[in-house]
């Protein structure tokens, strides 16, 4: 199989979201990759807001080439952009099908008119999509509150989102499988990271922070009292930003250089990226004991809370709006994984309990942090 790119000249890389926590993180990885291959790239960012394009100039200068698009929904834009690239790793909003299958098209365009060429689509997306949910009952894998552990290469994942989506239809599995599918139709070799937890402080220029654990935080805040939905014993996976974006790193280098070789794509092509295990119980202590070692909170008690009520108190902190499945397969969900292909490729995560039990007191000085700067106090 020929490289990715269509010629001798540096290869195109073009990264979506790149003012995110995830993007921006990645962004910084490859911009400071010691690889031949990455060296000489310019990575192309698509950004809304000429602020923002040039933040990103001033900081990285002509290694990144920003191009101003209106938002999600300029899909000649993002088309006409993703044709001129050999590789697009989008880690933008994972359940934006249409901006997604415009990224796709127009790699359809790149390999349509450099014949011999085979560009890759990197697509972001959660382990929501396999979750259990205990708190409710409604979806129990193997009639266990504990849910299943998946492997990416013995399990046939994409089978399994296909089956349960015709009977509890998703809005992020249902965007994944459609991307699966638009790159078998296409063309288009298509590899989708299942993220879990994303634990951390990131490395980009803008947004340095996740969603699930600053919800908790944020909503133990607003409500006086650290929050856990259910029992808290749903166990999901985690994984440190700066580990994650280094299997991004991997990833867009096995297409640079050995043309995707050992790579799965398509239906096989959802792989994992999971470090080490959790249960929201632990998450919801962990954020409890951080607030009140801070002293915004009187004490590190935890309340345990039904999922309508949850859902409620969780809607503006987790995705500004979310229902009662949103809430539950976000936070409080049981699933397990396990990343055999990304081990295979030579990942090797180096974030560990530690680490772990860091992120806490860093997501709550970062919620009290953006608290301050917005109202000016930080008081509950």
């Amino acid at each position: 199989m020929a490289p990715a790119t269509p010629s001798s000249s540096p290869p195109r890389v073009l990264l979506t979201g790149a003012t995110g926590f995830i993007g921006g993180s990645v962004l910084s990885q490859l911009l400071e990759s010691t690889s031949p291959s990455l060296r000489p790239a310019s990575i192309t960012c698509l950004v809304r807001g000429a602020d923002r394009a040039a933040k990103l100039t001033k900081a990285y200068g002509d290694r990144v080439k920003p191009v101003l698009y209106r938002d999600l929904d300029d899909l000649e834009t993002t088309t006409a952009v993703a044709a001129q690239h050999d590789v697009i790793i989008s880690t933008t909003l994972g359940y934006h099908t249409a901006s997604a299958h415009a990224l796709q098209r127009g790699l359809a365009q790149r390999k349509q008119a450099h014949p011999g060429s085979e560009p890759w689509f990197i697509h972001m997306s959660g382990t929501s999509n396999l979750g259990s949910r205990p708190v409710s009952g409604l979806w129990l894998d193997n009639d266990s509150l504990n849910g299943r552990t998946f492997d990416d290469v013995a399990d046939d994942v994409y089978g399994y989102e296909v089956a349960r989506n015709a009977v509890e239809p998703y809005i992020q599995r249902t965007t994944e499988l459609s991307v699966v599918d638009k790159g078998l139709e296409l063309d288009v070799r298509t590899l989708v990271v299942m993220a879990p937890t994303i634990y951390g402080v990131g490395s980009g220029l803008f947004n340095k922070h996740s969603i699930q654990i600053p919800a908790y935080v944020a909503t133990a805040l607003d409500h006086g009292r650290a929050v856990v939905i259910g029992d808290g014993q749903g166990s999901w996976d985690h994984v440190h930003i700066q580990d994650l974006a280094e299997l991004y790193e991997i990833l867009a280098l096995r297409v640079l250089d050995k043309g995707g070789v050992g790579l799965p794509w398509g239906k096989r092509g959802i792989i994992f990226a999971s470090e080490g295990r959790h249960t929201w119980g632990d998450v919801v202590g962990g954020v409890a004991q951080a607030c009140y070692e801070v002293g915004v909170l009187p004490d590190a008690s935890v309340e345990n809370m039904g999922l309508a009520d949850a859902t409620s108190l969780f809607s503006r902190s987790y995705l500004g709006e979310a229902d009662e499945m949103m809430v539950e397969l976000g936070l409080a969900s049981s699933g397990q994984t396990i990343p055999t292909v990304a081990l295979g490729l030579g990942w090797k995560p180096t974030r560990g309990d530690g680490d772990w039990q860091h992120g806490f007191r860093d997501d709550v000085d970062a919620v009290l942090k953006e608290r301050q700067e917005k109202n000016g106090s930080v008081t509950v």
